[in-house]
């Protein structure tokens, strides 16, 4: 039996976000979580006299992360954007998390010192049947991926 004869895909039931003390559950959709490095190019010359080219990663690139969330009478997405907007929020380090279908935590994503850069509201319409969201923008300088 191989490694991968048991696997099954992941099914992300839902996710939370948990900042400072604050955990918010509900959020519906995240994209953006990707780790990445800047490559830096490396030149050197072999004992024979062949020139080599490698690229090696350098530092972490920055992060942006958007997080979804039916429009409900919590204000926390709210308040953290104002808090930071008047600097009396440092940058904290931002978990979210992924559940599955049994509230199991599946996998954890740290935005390391995460700030909120923008809250959005979508579209409106008068006498739609969708739901109103609101989607947080955060910003972080590298995200850690935890197991």
């Amino acid at each position: 039996m191989g490694l991968l004869d048991n696997f099954d895909s992941v099914i992300g039931a839902f996710f939370g976000l948990s900042v400072d003390g604050y955990t918010i559950k509900g959020i519906k959709d995240v994209s953006g979580l990707k780790q990445e490095f800047d490559m830096v190019e490396v030149k050197t010359q072999t004992s024979d006299g062949l020139y080599v080219l490698r690229k090696i990663p350098g530092r972490p690139k920055p992060v942006t992360v958007t997080l979804t969330r039916p429009l409900t009478d919590s204000d926390t997405f709210e308040k953290w954007m104002k808090d930071v907007g008047d600097g009396k929020v440092p940058r904290k380090d931002a978990t979210v998390t992924v559940y599955d279908t049994s509230k199991a935590v599946v996998r954890k994503y740290v935005v390391k010192n995460a700030q909120p850069s923008a809250l959005e509201i979508t579209q409106m319409a008068a006498g739609a049947n969708n739901a109103v969201e609101e989607k947080l923008t955060i910003q972080g300088e590298s995200l850690e991926i935890m197991t």
